[in-house]
């Protein structure tokens, strides 16, 4: 025999065991009940995009180090999606003066990228993506910060377990621009390094801006801007990014929701195409405090596709990170077995009792169950109600010789024991 394959899946990537998949089904059903409820519509585009759609906005450490691209036989070069909002964006420039506006779209898919797996994080992993396009006002980031929050909430969450930090690319522009007066060449680099922070020590932080040519006056400047609150900001009260954000606080300590939103000048998110509003959604469980997922304003992308004017802004959840949460704070459901009903099969070689457990089967199924009849053969009755058992099911069914002279079946609860008789 020749040298036996491996039984694992790729590194990073997941198989999905039938339990597995009622949990992923839990989250994914979820996404799309709550997304819907807001009157949000379902979309999807595949897998495999033009490589320059990433290269172009995504980000410099996505693009050159996560990227899964190669060349197709024609020549092509493509990449497996590292995320949804390009394909998304290039998808409404297609179809750009056919779609009414504004436009609220959800998608889940799932993405790829070449990184070191590690607790909620792999290289496959599958994302709930929701937008709102053709609104330039802050109604519309209002309306997915709720979005959010239903969401959270439809999982068991509540304003302790979870923090909106919340911050505006416009406010990093005017310190750049105003303060530490720096040139614009440099400025994405810079702004890479600040959104790393968090991962650094302060001195590998101050190391790596000095690298990058920043004097110690403008050093303390970043650090200063990155731990400040709204109030003590050094910023131009006309500035964009800040009227927009006083207005959301204020928006939101209206309707009584404030306690989800906290402003955080240290979010700055990763990609390029972030051009507004930037804020992630952070778990406070002392165990695991991080960030769970994040979302932006990214008015300008759709212009990588041409002369378009779409303002843009959403946010993208993961299900790695979700289940995480969910797991720490003791939120999962308990979930029900393969089915509500097992009909079992009398041990026989007639096939009478065979006839019988399909017609109850279907009768079972009429009614809005799920029934799984036993297909093993004329098993004894103690292994096929041992069967059960181990699948979780709810009930067993069986039929045997007086009760197919009776037009009956036994109804047994697996969990209490009983049983009742009832008739066809």
């Amino acid at each position: 025999m020749g040298q036996r394959l491996s039984t694992q899946s790729y590194k990073g990537a997941r198989d999905f065991y039938p339990a597995d998949m009622q949990l992923e089904n839990y989250i994914f059903d979820t996404w799309k009940r709550v997304c819907r409820s807001f009157g949000f519509e379902e979309y999807s585009f595949p897998i495999l995009e033009p490589f320059e759609i990433f290269a172009a906005k995504t980000g410099q450490e996505i693009v050159n180090e996560q990227l899964y691209s190669f060349e197709d036989k024609g020549g092509r070069k493509l990449a497996m999606r590292p995320e949804l909002t390009p394909g998304t964006v290039r998808m409404l420039a297609q179809k750009y003066k056919e779609i009414p506006q504004p436009i609220k779209w959800f998608m889940i898919g799932n993405n790829w990228r070449f990184e070191k797996p590690q607790t909620g994080r792999g290289r496959e992993f599958y994302q709930l993506e929701a937008n709102i396009f053709g609104v330039a006002g802050y109604e519309a980031d209002v309306e997915l910060f709720r979005l959010i929050i239903a969401l959270m909430q439809a999982f068991g969450a509540n304003e302790k377990m979870f923090t909106i930090k919340v911050s505006d690319r416009r406010l990093i522009s005017s310190l750049f621009t105003d303060i530490l007066k720096l040139p614009s060449e440099s400025q994405p680099a810079v702004r890479r390094l600040m959104d790393k922070k968090d991962k650094m020590s302060p001195e590998d932080f101050e190391a790596g801006l000095t690298e990058l040519g920043l004097t110690a006056e403008q050093i303390a400047q970043i650090t200063t801007f990155m731990s400040g609150t709204l109030e003590t900001l050094e910023i131009p009260k006309t500035n964009v990014g800040y009227l927009t954000l006083v207005r959301i606080f204020d928006f939101f300590r209206t309707v009584g929701l404030a306690d989800y939103l906290k402003f955080d000048p240290s979010i700055i998110r990763g990609f390029d195409y972030s051009d507004g509003l930037v804020y992630e959604v952070y778990n406070n469980n002392p165990a695991n405090r991080r960030s769970l997922f994040g979302g932006e304003r990214f008015d300008k992308l759709i212009n990588i596709f041409g002369d378009y004017d779409l303002p843009s802004t959403g946010f993208a959840m993961g299900d790695y990170t979700l289940l995480e949460f969910l797991k720490g704070w003791r939120l999962l459901p308990e979930f029900s077995g393969c089915c509500d009903y097992l009909v079992t099969v009398w041990p026989s070689k007639s096939t009478e009792f065979m006839q019988k457990a399909m017609q109850i089967s279907d009768v079972l199924r009429a009614n809005g169950s799920t029934v799984s009849m036993w297909v093993g053969g004329s098993d004894k009755l103690e292994k096929q109600l041992k069967y059960a058992n181990r699948m979780r099911v709810k009930y067993a069914v069986i039929i045997g010789p007086e009760e197919i002279q009776n037009n009956e079946y036994i109804v047994k609860d697996l969990k209490a024991g009983s049983s009742v008789r009832k008739r066809l």
